[in-house]
């Protein structure tokens, strides 16, 4: 095996795409157990990688905040100063997992010698090949994103991955634990048991409408008198969508505050089980162990749901399912592909997960 002393991985965004590639840690800490590992990444989601064991050095890169004032002599100032401070840690190996223009910079100016990215076929952004020198083959059987880049991270070590036997981490402290405990009793005391519910995305194509969550809720409630639903988001709209469905579903729901990264994977911790769209914080609680079940539409549930024993998906069944529409582009077929999945389905899905081993449902498996 190669002796590494210094592994860059560099994964900058978003919070699902962080999520999903946390994996990757835990099997440079098998493959290189004498290896530092740092990890390069936006500022903004820094927060979910604090405390993680295999991790030696968290490079927070303010890459966002950049790029919003590109015409300033500060900026290139600060990059300046960032690259020189990458290229001084001397890596012998670094990994773009990420795979677009922005992230193979970065991985160019670390310097390090050997630097494994993405192949043409499945590289976000074709230039990003300028900017690494080995290109592992794509595998046909690698359709879920985290065994695209298992395939990456391991192609320094021989390309061979148990995915089933490597676990992501986001760590969560004895603090935070109890301040999501202290947030949801105080929230809606004597509540059991509780589902958070996430319906912010940011694709039209992701989103479902908020009868649609709140039917949902009202299905599983129904089985569960005592059952407390917990509201989160993260911009005013998604706020807003919150409020309608505590509207809708009158009681035993809550709308929690906006929370930190940390405070939030705290919350779906408490809570235990999670339904949402294909979004960050659906992959933030399978993570921190909530069992979840989650809505594709716009997106593909294979390559993204959580996987496992603990989660089930519901991938809209029109031909042209998973077609990428990205952001506010809205899709002519939209209205028809929300029609598609039912609120009593995804229900019946969270009622098993709730009532625990020994009934039936289309487990989530990886692909």
């Amino acid at each position: 095996m190669p002796d590494f002393r210094k592994i860059l991985i560099v994964k900058l965004s978003a919070m699902g795409d962080i999520v999903h590639a946390l994996p990757a840690v835990a099997f440079l800490r098998k493959a290189a157990p004498e290896a530092e590992i740092h990890w390069a990444v936006d500022t903004r989601f820094a927060e979910l990688l604090e405390g993680n064991p295999g991790i030696a050095k968290v490079v927070s890169l303010p890459v966002r905040e950049w790029k919003g004032r590109l015409g300033s002599p500060a900026t290139w100032r600060e990059a300046r100063v960032a690259a020189e401070g990458l290229r001084g840690e001397k890596y012998d190996l670094a990994v773009d997992l990420q795979g677009n223009v922005k992230s193979g910079v970065v991985t160019y100016l670390s310097g390090a010698p050997l630097r494994y990215g993405f192949p043409r076929e499945t590289a976000r952004e074709r230039p990003n090949l300028w900017f690494t020198n080995r290109h592992p083959p794509a595998v046909e059987e690698d359709r879920h994103v985290t065994r695209k880049i298992l395939r990456v991270a391991s192609a320094p070590f021989g390309g061979t991955f148990a995915a089933e036997e490597l676990r992501g981490e986001v760590v969560i402290t004895a603090a935070e634990k109890a301040a999501a405990e202290l947030l949801l009793a105080e929230s809606l005391p004597g509540a059991s048991p509780r589902l958070a519910v996430h319906p912010g995305t940011t694709w039209n194509t992701k989103r479902m409408d908020a009868p649609f969550w709140a039917d949902t809720a009202r299905i599983v409630r129904d089985a569960f008198p005592g059952l407390g639903v917990f509201l989160t988001w993260g911009t005013e709209k998604e706020r807003e969508e919150c409020l309608a469905i505590r509207y809708l579903l009158g009681q035993g729901v809550a709308v929690l505050p906006r929370l930190g990264y940390k405070a939030l994977a705290a919350v779906y911790r408490a809570c235990g089980h999670m339904i949402g769209p294909d979004t960050g914080p659906l992959h933030l609680a399978a993570v921190v162990g909530a069992k979840t079940v989650s809505v594709f539409r716009g997106s593909d549930a294979r390559y993204a749901a959580p996987v496992g024993p603990g989660h089930r998906f519901f991938q809209a069944p029109l031909p042209c399912t998973a077609c990428q529409i990205k952001g506010d582009k809205v899709c002519p077929r939209d209205t028809e592909c929300r029609a598609t999945i039912k609120a009593a389905l995804v229900a019946a899905a969270m009622r098993e997960l709730i009532a625990g081993p020994g009934t039936a449902g289309p487990e989530g498996k990886a692909p």
